[in-house]
């Protein structure tokens, strides 16, 4: 057996024949349904349009396992590109600043921000120490 003709049993099975058995089965409910609904039944005919609507929903998930193979895959995929491309953009941003900056050839990765909150947090720690009790409730004892 080719490998195509292995893949094609493979759709077969997996993909085709499961298709028919749920519009088949879709199309007797519905069926059913409508003739319940026709003897009077109410509720009947939520379900005489529920069951079509399970079956085009059928079709939906045929197709894009036809047109893309697993779900997951074509999920993953998206996420992997996209990764890809803001990577690619990140790149391009610092080499965009590298080229910015001074001819000194060193890009300085001080961050201003992260400057501050170390001395902010320095400071707090020089008021209270972590680890022990509030610098007031030392004192009193």
């Amino acid at each position: 057996m080719t490998r195509e003709s292995r893949r094609r049993v493979k759709d077969l099975w997996q993909l085709h024949l499961p298709l028919v058995l749920v519009l088949a089965l879709c199309a007797v409910a519905t069926i059913i349904e409508f003739r319940r609904a026709q003897e009077g039944v109410d509720r009947a005919w939520a379900y005489t349009i529920q069951w079509p609507v399970i079956g085009a929903f059928a079709v939906v998930v045929w197709n894009r396992y036809r047109k893309h193979g697993s779900i997951t895959r074509s999920i993953s995929s998206y996420f992997r590109n996209r990764v890809a491309r803001f990577q690619a953009e990140a790149i391009a941003e610092e080499e965009r600043a590298r080229a910015a900056a001074p001819d000194s050839g060193v890009v300085s990765d001080v961050d201003p921000d992260e400057v501050a909150w170390r001395e902010h947090v320095r400071r707090l720690h020089e008021q209270d120490p972590p680890g022990g009790p509030p610098m007031a409730r030392r004192e009193s004892h």
